[in-house]
């Protein structure tokens, strides 16, 4: 389920409110950590109730449960749809979350296994294709989406990042446009690899590569379970640099991961070694320098974080 429009909410001493839609979602605390709903007969689509939900767990940090109002919620089809998707009339902030509706794309995918001679690696779903995740983010009161990287339609902007002299010391990638056409083709050809383009608002800000450790060539240098995520990425836009920034996209690509595929215990990354503000920003939100290693093409760290910290530390579940 994708939200199609922004509309900041207010803090209420037991709730939130959307002045701009004339909704409000609000109740009262019980047990010391639990929201119980009040209903409220203008709220009309599931849409509208998860971003309630979404905003209500945002601004108040320390609810941890809610419990949908048990008198009325029969009458209405937002609430219903809700009871179906969580199978009861109560949820725990991990619940809501870590479930796919909270951003996935709905899709049906079909499996695939890959098969090498010194490794054993389970089935996984096939790739996605268009947009694959979508969410607000009340902390810079923006969308942010990715959408699976286009060889055509994406190639001056991906040519354009590629060649940005501070992207390059790290990429070594500044090619001629057919050659990176090449590669993002072939990227798409690969089911053990997702090219995305990030996006703010509509505008287009960042590359990441999503792939499965187990198939990757990160996957001699340490041990990898069967359902780990990695990430490769870029920031192209400069107008998105910075801690802000980076902590909404960082959080939500990693979201995206452990949505993805429920199975997804770990997210692993392989910077340079000597990518200081990178680790610097990114041990804020949970993720960890493991260790230091040599690849072939250049030294590179190690950096992980496993489902329940990075839930624990960005969403406070």
């Amino acid at each position: 389920m994708l939200f199609q429009q922004s509309f900041p909410l207010e803090k209420l001493e037991f709730g939130v409110i959307s002045h701009a839609q004339n909704l409000v979602l609000q109740g009262d605390i019980c047990f010391g950590n639990c929201l119980v709903a009040k209903f409220d007969d203008r709220i009309s689509t599931l849409e509208q109730l998860l971003f309630l939900l979404d905003g209500l767990f945002f601004h108040h940090p320390h609810i941890g449960h809610v419990q949908l109002p048990k008198s009325a919620w029969h009458t209405s089809t937002a609430w219903q749809a809700l009871i179906d998707v969580f199978n009861s009339e109560s949820f725990s902030r991990f619940e809501f979350f870590a479930h796919p509706i909270n951003g996935l794309k709905d899709t049906t995918r079909t499996l695939f296994t890959e098969q090498f001679e010194d490794r054993a690696c389970p089935t996984r779903p096939n790739n996605l294709s268009e947009e694959v995740y979508r969410r607000f983010d009340h902390e810079i009161g923006q969308f942010i989406s990715f959408k699976v990287a286009d060889p055509i339609q994406d190639l001056d902007l991906f040519h354009s990042w590629m060649h940005n002299p501070r992207v390059s010391a790290f990429w070594e990638q500044d090619w001629p446009k057919e050659q990176l056409q090449s590669y993002l083709a072939n990227k798409l050809t690969t089911p053990y690899n997702l090219p995305l383009i990030g996006y703010f608002d509509e505008q287009a800000f960042g590359y990441f590569e999503v792939y499965w450790a187990g198939e990757d060539r990160i996957a001699p240098y340490y041990p990898w379970q069967a359902h780990d995520r990695g990430l490769h990425l870029l920031v192209g836009n400069e107008s998105f640099r910075g801690s802000r920034f980076f902590k909404a996209w960082c959080t939500a690509i990693s979201h995206f991961m452990f949505l993805d595929c429920p199975q997804t215990q770990k997210i692993v990354l392989e910077p340079r070694y000597d990518n200081q503000r990178l680790l610097n920003q990114i041990t804020k939100l949970g993720f960890k320098k493991d260790y230091e290693f040599e690849f072939p093409h250049k030294r590179a760290a190690l950096v992980s974080i496993d489902k329940v910290k990075f839930y624990k530390e960005n969403f406070q579940c």
